[in-house]
């Protein structure tokens, strides 16, 4: 009996070593990217962030230290905002010579004032983003094109197929993206604490989750006739209270005030003022009454 446990001990050993010399190889084997990333590249991938969303980044001194920020001159490139916040976390880079992937994940929210608070309104946050950046004469980094990773199910199988397998791994842990996407979310505010700075003004800044605004569904008032209110007036949004919007250079105040007078009927009152000198531009009112809706005068 001990000579048949020889054969099977050596197989033991062999299978043992095998396993070894596996691990050493995927110890040794060299990592094909870098996470020493330059200053250069990491303002490179800020910018183009901003470019890919049609916003330029301006700088602002504060307190002796340069910030950036990005107005939205165009209301219509990032819908019901006024300042673009940047963030992103370089996971790594490849330089290929000529050109350099970047492996990031990137956020751009838009913030704008309603009821005078700084809130995120659009956007999007911590996306897998593959950069490409050739390189010029000087190793400058010159942006060539970008590449984000795929929604719902598809999402999985596009970050492995655009990141090396070490980082894919990191990104698709749910722990791990929330921690990236708390970092991403603080970089954002940075930049639109610089902008208040920019337009003199002073602001609490928060989001749509975090504070309590209040639609006419709210109040009792049908779903049926709230869309059809919208459907009216989209400009005013499905809020409400007031908000704020940069028309041509000029700041606008949109409010929406709903006089609730019995089991969600009442009066819905409109109006669109110059935030600077208050004069009234335009201003309507309709009043409901279970699922119907008729225009009233606004006194």
């Amino acid at each position: 009996m001990l000579k048949n446990k020889k054969p099977a001990m050596g197989m033991i050993i062999v299978g043992f070593v095998a396993i070894v010399a596996a691990l050493i190889v995927v110890i040794a084997r060299p990592v094909n990217y870098s996470t020493n990333v330059p200053k250069e590249l990491d303002e490179a991938v800020a910018r183009s962030v901003f470019s890919m969303n049609g916003v330029s980044m301006s700088d602002i001194s504060v307190d002796g230290q340069t910030q950036h920020y990005g107005a939205v001159r165009d209301s219509e490139k990032i819908y019901g905002s006024e300042c673009l916040g940047e963030g992103h976390v370089i996971l790594g880079y490849k330089d290929k010579g000529k050109s350099v992937e970047v492996y990031s994940l990137c956020s751009a929210i838009g913030y704008g004032f309603r009821e005078g608070i700084m809130v995120d309104e659009s956007g999007y946050s911590g996306v897998p983003t593959l950069f490409v950046f050739d390189k010029d004469s000087d190793n400058h980094y010159v942006f060539k094109k970008a590449k984000e990773a795929a929604d719902g199910g598809e999402f999985t199988s596009s970050v492995k197929k655009m990141f090396p397998s070490v980082l894919a791994k990191k990104v698709i842990s749910a722990k791990e993206h929330e921690i990236i996407s708390k970092q991403l979310d603080e970089q954002c505010r940075k930049y639109v604490e610089a902008y208040l700075v920019s337009i003199g003004r002073e602001a609490k800044i928060s989001s749509y989750y975090g504070e309590d605004f209040k639609i006419l569904s709210d109040y009792g008032v049908s779903d049926e006739v709230d869309n059809a209110l919208y459907q009216l007036h989209p400009e005013y949004g499905l809020y409400i209270g007031s908000f704020e919007r940069i028309e041509n250079g000029v700041r606008y105040v949109y409010k929406q005030v709903f006089d609730n007078q019995k089991d969600g009927s009442g009066i819905v009152y409109f109006s669109k003022a110059e935030y600077d000198s208050g004069k009234l531009v335009e201003k309507f009112a309709y009043k409901v009454d279970g699922n119907q809706i008729e225009k009233c005068r606004f006194d």
